[in-house]
């Protein structure tokens, strides 16, 4: 799992005020006993005695082990009396402990000096909420993707867009399942509304949910950033983001207005994530010959050497939709 240092230090920081609520209830929960229970207030006073006096005896030397021997007895009778008084009272014998939500770490996000499940499960929500931030991944799920607007007739190629669309739907669910940063490159190619950002958002939203980073744009939204980084109109660390995410997805290709600078600007995203073996989708109305004679051959020779191409057919789904309702 990749993220950036920004969702870590947002995890970090939600951990550790996790860690820090526990531990201001207990501290409550101790002084309200003490109120209550003047036993409990005496034996508290008790330990923190014997802790002084068992510092003391080891500076000492000499008879030390026998001494905090004595201590440790009187501490275990005072942890006793805080045992029996909490049970007496109907509460817990851990009542006046932290109560952390992580038992593994105790709210410190580590473990042996790993980090433990309950970061990284914090930081793969996060990393999903600011992907939420940017698209509505709840109205691009997979369960959401219907083929009925697929026609099932064989058209003039011997094609049937319904169980090519099939195909195409289960291979995104698969890549989905197993997306690892080292998945296959995916080129989306066909008319507008044929479900193409459906599908890749579908994949973007199982892969932030496993905690992967994720870049998606528009060509025109993600060259635009790039191009206002180049020329100093902002710092935001635009192409460092499309270079080490886990897996950038860059929609509608081609709608964006070309420059030299877009043409080089694009074959440097597709040829530094090649070259790192780092995934990326792109969608787009264009064909292969369109791609070429819009960018280059050397783009165009890129992606036909190094993705999987998935040509979607059928009818404008939105049309039909549209056209349903009226």
């Amino acid at each position: 799992m990749s993220v950036s240092r920004d969702i870590y230090l947002r995890a970090k920081a939600e951990i550790d005020k996790r860690h820090d609520e526990v531990q201001i209830k207990a501290f409550e929960r101790r002084e309200e006993c003490k109120r209550r229970f003047p036993e409990i207030a005496q034996s508290y006073k008790i330990m923190a005695d014997t802790a002084c006096e068992c510092v003391k005896a080891i500076a000492l030397g000499g008879n030390a082990q026998d001494f905090v021997a004595e201590i440790a007895k009187k501490n275990l009778q005072a942890q006793q009396v805080i045992a029996d008084t909490l049970k007496k009272a109907g509460l817990s014998e851990d009542y006046l402990k932290e109560q952390y939500f992580c038992t593994l770490c105790n709210d410190s996000g580590f473990v042996e000096g790993k980090m433990c499940t309950c970061l990284k499960n914090v930081m793969k929500q996060l990393t999903y909420n600011s992907l939420c931030d940017k698209v509505p991944l709840e109205k691009y799920r997979f369960d959401k993707f219907s083929l009925e607007y697929y026609p099932d007739e064989v058209n003039e190629d011997g094609v049937s867009p319904r169980r090519r669309m099939k195909n195409f739907f289960e291979y995104c669910v698969n890549y989905a399942d197993d997306f690892n940063p080292k998945s296959d490159n995916l080129l989306m190619t066909g008319e507008t509304g044929l479900g193409k950002t459906h599908l890749s958002l579908a994949i973007a939203g199982q892969a932030a949910k496993k905690g992967f980073s994720v870049v998606y744009g528009s060509a025109q939204n993600l060259l635009s950033n790039l191009e206002s980084e180049k020329f100093g109109r902002s710092t935001a660390g635009a192409e460092q983001a499309m270079q080490e995410c886990d897996l950038l997805i860059i929609d509608d290709l081609g709608a964006e207005f070309s420059t030299q600078f877009t043409i080089s600007a694009v074959y440097n995203i597709i040829n530094t994530r090649l070259m790192m073996s780092k995934p990326t989708i792109i969608s787009t109305n264009m064909t292969m010959y369109e791609i070429e004679e819009k960018y280059s051959q050397r783009i165009a020779s890129r992606i036909l050497g190094n993705y999987i191409l998935m040509e979607f057919v059928g009818k404008d789904i939105r049309v039909q939709k549209r056209n349903s309702k009226g």
